[in-house]
């Protein structure tokens, strides 16, 4: 399944890593919990926020170095 990271409106750290994303060419969905009804599968306090299948796997800059990680291995 294709990670999925859910951003909010006003988040600095949600505009570092939908840039990154994109500039990385990393095949993910990104939705804007505001914007749209999308939702993460679980109650959560801090976006952007990624994960993968319904597991939280990352949050914050965290998901930019977790990519790195697995674009480097």
């Amino acid at each position: 399944m294709k990670p999925t990271i859910y951003v909010a409106n006003r988040c600095h750290q949600c505009g570092m890593v939908k840039d990154f994303v994109k500039k990385s060419g990393i095949d993910t969905n990104i939705y804007n919990v505001d914007l749209s009804t999308a939702q993460p599968p679980i109650d959560i306090f801090v976006y952007p926020a990624l994960f993968i299948d319904s597991k939280l796997v990352a949050y914050g800059e965290d998901i930019i170095a977790y990519f790195q990680n697995q674009l480097i291995n």
